[in-house]
């Protein structure tokens, strides 16, 4: 077996031995922890207790309410779930739980709730960030994984989470691919029905194969008519993208006149996408790009992490957990794409230069050098 190969797949197989992330409800964390609300739409089928999704897949889409407690003593961008085992107790200072829980019983109810939220901010600030999650991803974590992401961002909007069938399971490649296209209508009927809100702008985040079922939605939108969502659409940004460059070109063609900022997170050092490759005989997948020129002729910013030390052993995440990346996306979200284009600007803890190839903006990312992590 090719050693690169191997490599991977070692790396895959431990990941899917060790412990998953479940949903805690610790209703006592509300006094301790941050809580972050999020919003729920999904193609999962409940499981039989009826809160928590599972990664069989529904036609029906089903959706929900959690507050999520950030804990206060954690490093920034890590995820820490409450320990197994009979001894173990949930500790409110350290852990990521959940203080409630609602299943929402239809999507009338749905919008309801987002109507409420945006009714509570000011005209000029009522935004959503819809984040859809990737590959090897069960409920509870692609959850967690945005109420981490949306405070450490400081991100000023209510979180909406896209919960497509992943099996959680690192051996079930081909079972998660299959479902990410099978996810793809019900996001867009979550899209469609944000839309209606009162929400005034809609961000779009997608991690991995979860960037898969974004495109996919987003282009039968292009085709089929969604003048209401596009309209509120502020931006889109693909995070480790799990696709095949040929196959990105041809999903954003009907986007095109659009005008959508597109934010493209990519990385040479991320082994889950070389996994990825070497499954489709080495063909280049959009979140590992090496030549930006590849996607020459289209409006998209591309954001090279390689010089990014990522918190996960497959440095396949290193947007949501490196300190690095965190102050970059914040001063997207403070400055705007701008900050991309000034030579050697300084973003918190990143520095940054930009130069156009062929029409695409490639930003490369580094390190400051000598700066500590607070």
């Amino acid at each position: 077996m090719h050693s690169a190969l191997r490599l991977v797949l070692v790396a895959l197989l431990l990941a899917g031995c060790a412990a998953r992330g479940q949903i805690t409800v610790d209703p006592a964390a509300r006094s301790v922890g941050d809580v972050v609300p999020i919003l729920v739409a999904t193609s999962r089928a409940p499981t039989t207790d009826g809160m928590v999704f599972g990664p069989r897949r529904s036609p029906a889409l089903s959706f929900a309410w959690l507050g999520v407690s950030v804990p206060p003593d954690r490093a920034l961008g890590t995820i820490t779930f409450p320990g197994a085992g009979p001894d173990a107790s949930p500790n409110p200072r350290t852990d990521f739980l959940t203080i409630d829980a609602d299943a929402l019983p239809d999507d009338r109810a749905f919008l309801a709730a987002i109507n409420a939220d945006m009714a509570r901010r000011r005209p000029g600030e009522r935004r959503v960030f819809v984040f859809v999650h990737g590959f090897n991803t069960n409920f509870a974590e692609g959850v967690y994984r945005q109420a981490q992401m949306m405070h450490d961002f400081a991100t000023p909007a209510l979180g909406v989470n896209y919960a497509w069938p992943s099996a959680a399971d690192a051996r079930l490649y081909l079972y998660d691919r299959d479902s990410a296209f099978f996810g793809r209508d019900g996001l867009e009927r979550t899209l469609r029905l944000l839309a209606t809100s009162r929400a005034e702008r809609i961000v779009v985040v997608a991690h991995s194969m979860g960037a898969q079922t974004t495109l996919e939605a987003l282009r039968q939108m292009a085709l089929t008519g969604a003048p209401a969502f596009f309209d509120k659409l502020n931006s889109v940004a693909l995070l480790s993208p799990d696709v095949d460059v040929d196959l990105f070109r041809a999903e954003v063609a009907p986007l095109a006149e659009r005008k959508i900022p597109w934010f493209i997170f990519v990385s040479g050092n991320d082994r889950a996408l070389r996994f990825s490759s070497l499954l489709r005989g080495n063909t280049e997948r959009l979140g590992s790009l090496v030549d930006p020129s590849a996607l020459a002729g289209l409006d998209v910013t591309v954001i090279d992490m390689s010089g990014v030390e990522a918190g996960d052993s497959l440095g396949h995440s290193a947007v949501a957990n490196s300190p690095v990346m965190i102050s970059l996306v914040q001063g997207l979200s403070r400055y705007g794409p701008t900050i991309l284009r000034q030579e050697r600007a300084r973003v918190g803890l990143a520095a940054t230069t930009a130069s156009v190839v062929a029409g695409v903006t490639d930003v490369v990312v580094a390190p400051l050098a000598g700066v500590s992590v607070p």
